[in-house]
């Protein structure tokens, strides 16, 4: 059967740019189109979807803005199935988090019910390379304790060593949710103007170091009762201290807009030049 098939249903015209986008979404979907696979022709199209023109390339705008399709001009142009890419849908539902003033400590409880789930996955799929990188991002953290790496950095490389699990872990979901709380407290580290973190020598600090280093030598002897519990443990006393602290602080938003809107990617990008972080993987290209 032809993957691009006539409208299901009728379409009322009050909502048509809208129920077009949902069926080309579901002609994307149910014909197994991939990032690349091209569209019927703007005239092929029309006929399909039972539209005018400017109904057609209304919706096509809308799926390009969801960044679903890309649209390309010219002989050879039309409109194409996009890939998603991880980084566009984290900064987006980062923007809409701006407007829901959500605290540190609620963070960390949803992370502590997610990342020790997650840690376990990976428990036997982690590489020899993964494992390194591991090592790398503590072996940053030890030289942040003693003053030779700065603050953000130091902080970086500290969810950075939860980005390599989270990475390498195959349930799409649960990838997705770790990395996205990981890129919420990179936004919040660089605006922690109210010091919830707290200075390098801090037990944060000190702790972090402890726990990846014990989650490593768990991973290495592919314990998965050990790497939960030992997540378990970290967030949970981490997301202690944070509460702590955040009770003796303003209650601001969590998530101030960074000035400069490329310092995630640009100091992952620093770190990783530096030797000490590991290569960037597919999804990271184009950050």
């Amino acid at each position: 059967m032809h993957r691009f098939e006539r409208l299901r249903r009728p379409i009322s015209r009050r909502n048509r740019p809208d129920e077009l986008v949902a069926e080309i979404k579901y002609w994307i979907v149910t014909g197994g189109l991939r990032p690349g696979d091209r569209l019927p022709q703007e005239s092929k199209l029309l006929e399909l979807l039972q539209s005018s023109r400017g109904t057609v390339r209304e919706a096509l705008k809308v799926l390009e803005s969801q960044g679903i399709v890309e649209i390309t001009r010219g002989a050879n142009g039309g409109a194409r199935v996009s890939d998603v890419s991880y980084e566009t849908t984290s900064q987006a539902l980062r923007n809409f988090l701006y407007f829901q003033t959500p605290t540190w400590s609620q963070v960390y409880k949803i992370r502590e019910k997610l990342e020790p789930r997650m840690a376990e996955e990976v428990v036997g799929i982690l590489t020899d390379e993964d494992i390194g990188a591991l090592k790398e991002t503590v072996a940053v953290c030890k030289l942040g304790i003693r003053g030779d790496v700065e603050p953000r950095a130091h902080r970086i490389a500290e969810l950075e060593f939860h980005d390599i699990l989270a990475r390498a872990c195959t349930d799409p979901m649960l990838r997705f949710m770790c990395r996205f709380i990981n890129d919420l407290l990179r936004d919040l580290a660089v605006s922690d103007s109210r010091g919830i973190i707290g200075p390098r020598e801090t037990r944060f600090a000190s702790d972090a170091i402890h726990f990846h280093t014990e989650l490593i030598r768990a991973y290495e002897a592919e314990d998965k009762d050990r790497v939960r519990a030992l997540m378990a443990d970290h967030v949970h006393d981490a997301g202690c201290i944070v509460a702590e602290r955040e009770n003796n602080v303003d209650r601001a938003t969590l998530l101030v807009p960074p000035v400069d809107e490329g310092w995630s990617s640009r100091h992952k990008q620093e770190f990783r030049r530096s030797g000490l972080g590991p290569e960037p993987g597919p999804e990271d290209i184009g950050e």
